[in-house]
């Protein structure tokens, strides 16, 4: 089971793969990454759709579970399915959750050539958790509400109910201080 010291773990190592080179020209740094993403239908950057993650992360998270083929990971948000692509091409199942029946509609529409990607209408809050505990789930991609309370039940629950679990990958970890905090504590 996934240990809370263990999510810090996550997070310092993925902000050091996540960190640029130094030396590294930014601007044609960011241009490859958003032409990759593009390439591979993740769609657009953060810097052209806010609520979407940047193409290095994306890019980034495509590497990082590159040999994740075997495994189960419940995308706990959706928005429009371009982090469930980047997640279908890793995982061998994607279970992708969202309060919004739009969103849901939205990404299978998106991904609507995979096959590895089952769509849950699911509110953290007021839906039941234990849903999950029978699946074989190895990782997380939590990116639900972003206030410390709402993180801190959702990280709950995991530990809790989804003993499978291995790794959790916080979004909006050094943006949102609601996610930050939550996680640090």
């Amino acid at each position: 089971a996934l240990q809370p010291w263990d999510m810090r773990w996550l997070i310092a190592a993925w902000l050091y793969i996540v960190l640029a080179d130094p030396s590294a020209d930014i601007g044609s740094v960011a241009q490859s990454y958003r032409a990759l993403s593009l390439a591979r239908g993740y769609g657009p950057d953060k810097s052209e759709d806010g609520y979407t993650v940047s193409s290095k992360f994306k890019a980034q998270l495509a590497a990082f579970f590159a040999d994740a083929g075997n495994q189960t990971v419940l995308e706990v948000g959706s928005y429009m399915g371009y982090v469930t692509r980047v997640l279908s091409d890793c995982f061998r199942t994607v279970l992708t959750l969202d309060t919004s029946q739009h969103f849901l509609d939205q990404n299978r529409q998106h991904n609507q050539d995979r096959g590895n990607v089952v769509y849950l209408r699911f509110h953290t809050a007021f839906d039941d958790w234990g849903f999950f505990a029978s699946n074989d789930i190895q990782v997380v991609f939590l990116d639900a509400e972003h206030d410390y309370a709402n993180v801190k039940r959702d990280v709950g629950n995991i530990l809790r109910l989804l003993t499978t679990v291995s790794t959790v990958v916080f979004d909006d970890y050094g943006a949102e201080l609601g996610v930050r905090q939550a996680v640090d504590e």
